[in-house]
Order: C-alpha cells, then structure tokens, then sequence
C-alpha cells in the first residue's frame, strides 16, 4: 500500500515538474516581462531589446527604415514624430492625414484594423506597430520575422508613455520629449484658465450610439475634467470602452453640456437630438447645449497631443469668458505649427 502511495506522489510530482516547465516555455515564448514599458533590457551596435506596452519582450533595428501599421491610431503619433516618411505600410487613412504627408497614399495596404499577414511578409517592414491588447497579432508578425509592438493610448497616462516608446524604437526620442512637454504645458495653461471656478458645468461625451459615455477612466472621459467640467459619468461602473449609460441615467443626471464624438462611426448628430421630443426636457437639450467635438478635417478628441485642442474647444463652450474664440483660434494655429510644421484656417478645419 505504501509503494503504490509512493507511486502517486512520484506520478503527481512529474505532473507538476512539467506543468512547470510548460508554463515557464510558454511565458518564454510570450517574452513577457514586468518591466514599464519603454524599458531597454539589452543592445548592441545596431538592436535594442525593449519592453513594450503589453509587456512583451522586442527586439527592433535602431532608427528603422521602414514602418508598417494597421491601427490607425497610431499614424498621428508617427507623423508628430516626423516619422511619416518611414511609413511604407497602412491600413484605413483620411484625407487630412494625407494632405500633411502625401506619402500615406502610396503605402501598401496592410490590413485594415486586422492585419494583413501575407501583405506584411511581402513588405517586410522593419518595425510593425500594433494595439497591445491585440496579443494574437503582435505574435502572428513577429512569426514572420518581423518585430511588433503593441501600443496602448486609451488614458492619458498611457498615452504619454506611448509617446516615449514609439519614440525610442523610431530613434525619435528628443521629438518624443518635446510632444509630451508641449502637451504637459497646453495641459497646465488650461489648468490655470479655469482655475477659481466656483460652480463648474456638468457634462457628458457621448459615443458613436446615444447611451454610450466616456466614463473616468477614458482619455475623453477626462478631457472634460481638464476643460473645468464635472463628468457625470466618472464614476460609472464600466469594463470597456464607451460603456452604454442608457438614456435613464443620462436624464437622471440631467448634464449642462452633452459633447458628441466626431467619430465618422457616429450614428446621430447633434440636430438629432436637438429636434427628439423625448429628450427635449434634458437641460442640455432645452439651452442647447449639444455639440460635436471639432473637427471634420482632424478629430481633435483622438488619443494624441491633439486631444489638448478638444479640452481647449470644450473649455471655450463652456466658459466662454475664460477662453475667446479669438484665443481658441490661437491656440489652434500654435498646435498645427508644432504638430505638423503648417497651419489651417478655421473654414478648412471646420470647428
């Protein structure tokens, strides 16, 4: 009886010897690490080894040559980069992106959204850039010989730190500063605008459907914040993105302003709601108080130092007699001139 007892431990401990060492391979062949993000854990002459935001081990050639992206995202980061001209692959563009760097429209399309896996072999980029949370692509390229990093910018913390990665794969790192202390001061310069307000408006940003919200958590949700609002929605319980409120709880909390998102995925307008009876009671509805964050020709809600234009725009609206339309068209005209080296009039923006 005892040989056999002894049997099975010996049995359950070979089990546990190789679960083990399976899990230890499989995390080795994630290259997961807990390091920050941006953390460079070896280099050589021509490489680096670097964390990147889905704590995943990459190697990359330093100042790449050639750029591939299928989360479009990530294209104003490049271009305020000034690393348009390494884009040689991409998925969905705009028509502003490719008026301030014509190159984009003879990229190779590489997936939009999804990539494109037989388009990136053919390509073969030196760097491919992807969301973090996307694990399974990131995994699939780099299966073809080609190094991915994953890229998180959905909080403004994230954001800044994505600012800094990028920077440091593309060889960019002194622009990667200047973006962050620009967007760091249009931050602080908004800070000392609506600072002293004693009864700040309430206010909400909704999404592509009516009912969805940018809660506390979100780059928009906080760009309210920013901009001297109260965000009603900053404390609603969400696991996602654009959490649905529901029209109950938006009439319940019954905001001075509703923000629209720009998005071209935006299935309403503003006139929408504006004309619906049955939100006609809303405060926001009745002082028409309903707007769509700016612009058509750049979306100034975006993850990127252009959100500072949506806290400046929102800020404006709200309290006008802290920032003028004058100041606003400033502040817009400065951003441009840094961010893309041009800038555009109001009627070609289209705020």
């Amino acid at each position: 009886m005892k040989q056999q007892i002894k049997k099975i431990w010996i049995i359950l401990l070979c089990v546990c010897i190789c679960a083990g060492l399976w899990a230890c391979g499989t995390a080795e062949d994630r290259k997961e690490n807990s390091s920050p993000a941006g953390t460079v854990l070896s280099e050589t002459e021509d490489t680096m080894t670097i964390v990147d935001q889905a704590g995943r081990e990459v190697t990359v050639k330093k100042e790449p040559e050639s750029i591939a992206l299928c989360y479009r995202v990530v294209v104003r980061f490049l271009l305020n980069l000034e690393q348009g001209d390494k884009i040689t692959g991409i998925g969905k563009t705009e028509d502003f992106l490719e008026e301030v760097q014509p190159s984009l429209k003879d990229c190779m399309d590489v997936g939009k959204g999804v990539a494109d896996i037989e388009a990136l072999a053919e390509l073969k980029p030196d760097l491919f850039f992807h969301k973090a949370s996307d694990i399974e692509t990131l995994e699939a390229v780099e299966e073809i010989g080609i190094p991915a990093v994953g890229i998180d910018v959905e909080t403004p913390e994230n954001m800044e730190e994505a600012v800094l990665l990028m920077g440091k794969v593309c060889g960019a790192e002194e622009r990667a500063e200047e973006l962050i202390d620009f967007y760091n001061k249009r931050l602080e310069e908004a800070e000392s605008l609506i600072s002293g307000i004693k009864q700040k408006k309430t206010a909400i940003l909704m999404g592509s459907s009516i009912g969805k919200v940018a809660d506390g958590t979100m780059l928009q949700g906080e760009m309210i914040e920013r901009a001297g609002g109260i965000n009603c929605a900053s404390e609603l319980d969400a696991t996602e993105l654009w959490p649905t409120a529901g029209t109950e709880q938006i009439f319940a909390w019954n905001p001075d302003y509703i923000f629209i998102t720009g998005s071209e995925s935006a299935v309403y307008t503003a006139e929408d709601l504006l004309k619906d009876p049955a939100w006609s009671e809303l405060k926001a509805v009745k002082e028409k108080h309903v707007y769509v964050v700016p612009s058509e020709k750049d979306s100034w809600e975006f993850p990127g130092i252009v959100s500072t234009l949506g806290v400046d725009y929102m800020l404006h609206t709200m309290y006008p007699e802290r920032m003028s339309e004058q100041e606003l068209e400033k502040r817009v005209d400065a951003f441009y001139r840094f961010a893309y080296g041009r800038t555009f009039s109001k009627k070609e923006l289209g705020y």
